[in-house]
């Protein structure tokens, strides 16, 4: 049972039960209303026939010298024969309807029903009433009526038969065309969700199913990078947490089997690595921090002009010291906007710190806010060593170092800008960079003036 009810939820099964049913149901609508157009013409043409064969029975009787009853043996025989002739049920009348002179109504036991009547007028006056009716299902009457009937009856059938047929083999044509195409997305679909990612789904059958091609294509293109991001994080992160294991190692063995002597120096070195881990840790620790910030911030009404000239006057010190020109550009008027004044200043701590890091001494860095009715615009330009432009689009991945020939002392460990996209994206904001190698950097933080929860939907 279980199988049956999967089948028909098939697409395919789907497909060919509509258009089946829709062809079925235009097919008997049309084939009701042509043969009720065919029964309607030929009644018409019956009446007319019937009427047309009326006239000729008075004509004949006129001309037999039969006017009025009560009607001879002979002229009943002969009036008989005329009726049988045309294939006709006659009741011949008076003119007060009190008597009835001829009537094979009564002899055939045929019921009048769609009988035509005709006033029957001789020597200047009427003289009665002639009754006429075709009665199709007796042969004998009129063979060749009937005849025509049956064989209109007989063909229409045919007819709906072949329709239908016709219906049910072009459904299930339509129904395999249409569903093949799906068919081949869910297969290479589940392959993908099997780990495969060297498929591409090819854009064939109808837009609908040309656009989700396209998406997952789009989708295994960016979880074969995300998985490759993710090995060089393990990588990274295991190369950072090994070299200062390993030097531990190394020192604490050689003083326990007195190679060294634990003197203050083999001390302070081990304390070093300690440092270099503790770095790491709380680096990962404040990325964490970061990420669950967007549910725990404590935004209120601050003047985005004055936090950024406070992040300014903190670095200004530092980069005098590296000969780098660091530049301040005000909005001139009071910007407020509803944020986590905290979580804001650690963000421009960190691009601003790294700007002065990656520019060589006499270079500048130029920090603006500029603002409209919706947002906050945070923009930090350097001429330092830049990015390029394979590197760009993983700046703010975690343990991403553009720069790959730094130190972890004087680069980091690659979390800096992961921490202040977390941040920035927790007040629904935006951080983007616009970088040249060997040219410079530009970061741009766009935040909202009023303060909305992050929507996990919307990230």
């Amino acid at each position: 049972m279980s199988k049956l009810i999967a089948y028909f939820r098939k697409m395919s099964s789907i497909l060919f039960i509509s258009l089946l049913l829709y062809s079925v149901v235009l097919v008997l609508l049309i084939s009701l209303l042509n043969n009720t157009n065919w029964q309607y013409l030929f009644y018409r043409f019956n009446d007319t026939q019937l009427e047309k064969n009326g006239y000729l029975v008075m004509d004949d009787m006129r001309n037999h010298g039969i006017v009025r009853g009560p009607l001879t043996e002979d002229q009943r025989h002969w009036l008989q024969r005329r009726a049988a002739l045309y294939g006709i049920l006659i009741r011949y009348e008076s003119k007060d309807r009190k008597e009835v002179w001829f009537d094979t109504f009564s002899k055939s036991g045929a019921e009048s029903k769609n009988a035509v009547e005709v006033a029957y007028a001789a020597g200047g006056e009427v003289q009665g009433y002639l009754k006429m009716e075709y009665i199709l299902s007796n042969n004998e009457l009129e063979p060749a009526y009937a005849e025509f009937m049956k064989t209109i009856q007989f063909r229409s059938k045919l007819i709906l038969i072949g329709v239908v047929t016709a219906s049910v083999l072009f459904s299930l044509a339509i129904a395999r065309g249409l569903s093949k195409h799906l068919n081949n997305v869910y297969r290479i679909a589940s392959q993908i969700g099997k780990g495969k990612r060297d498929v591409e789904l090819p854009i064939k059958g109808p837009e609908e199913v040309r656009r989700l091609a396209s998406t997952l294509n789009e989708m295994v293109k960016e979880l074969k990078k995300q998985e490759d991001w993710r090995h060089n994080l393990m990588e990274d992160l295991t190369h950072e947490l090994r070299t200062p294991l390993t030097t531990l190692l190394t020192q604490i063995e050689a003083i326990i089997d007195g190679v060294y002597e634990a003197d203050s120096q083999r001390l302070q070195d081990i304390y070093d690595e300690l440092i270099r881990l503790s770095r790491l840790v709380n680096d990962l620790e404040r990325l964490s921090e970061a990420e669950s910030a967007r549910f725990s911030l404590h935004a209120r009404r601050t003047n985005m002009v004055e936090l950024a000239r406070a992040v300014y006057s903190n670095f200004l010190p530092l980069a005098r010291s590296k000969g780098i020109k660091l530049t301040f550009e005000p909005a001139y008027v009071p910007c407020y906007a509803e944020v986590d004044r905290d979580k804001i200043v650690q963000v421009l701590s960190n691009i601003v710190s790294n700007a002065i890091k990656y520019t060589p001494e006499g270079g500048q860095v130029h920090i603006r806010v500029s603002y409209n009715v919706e947002w906050t615009v945070i923009r930090c330009e350097d001429n330092g060593i830049g990015v390029s432009e394979q590197d760009l689009p993983y700046i703010f991945n975690r343990l991403y170092r553009a720069d790959k020939s730094r130190s972890r002392f004087s680069g980091g460990v690659g979390l800096g800008l992961s921490i202040a996209k977390a941040l920035v994206e927790a007040h629904n904001g935006t951080i983007k960079a616009e970088s040249e190698l060997g040219v410079g950097s530009t970061f741009t933080v766009t935040l909202p003036i009023q303060f909305k929860p992050y929507m996990v939907d919307q990230a």
